[in-house]
């Protein structure tokens, strides 16, 4: 059976350092549309929880293992 969540590196660079957490999101999206909208919650999750952010990068973590 194929899973459905899809794991997420968010890298957020403050003025301090340089954090990197792994989310899970409940659904892989397929499409562009999906891709950019997923992008988008986990970058606003991410401007929420660290208010002092400089920079953040989304990336699937299936691409980033490799």
């Amino acid at each position: 059976m194929n899973t459905t969540t899809a794991e997420y590196l968010v890298s957020v660079k403050t003025d301090e350092d340089i954090i990197n957490v792994f989310r899970t999101m409940p659904t892989r999206p397929k499409t562009s549309k999906g891709i950019k909208s997923q992008n988008n919650k986990l970058e606003k999750w991410a401007m929420e929880k660290y208010p002092n952010w400089q920079e953040i990068k989304v990336i699937p973590a299936f691409e980033a293992h490799q």
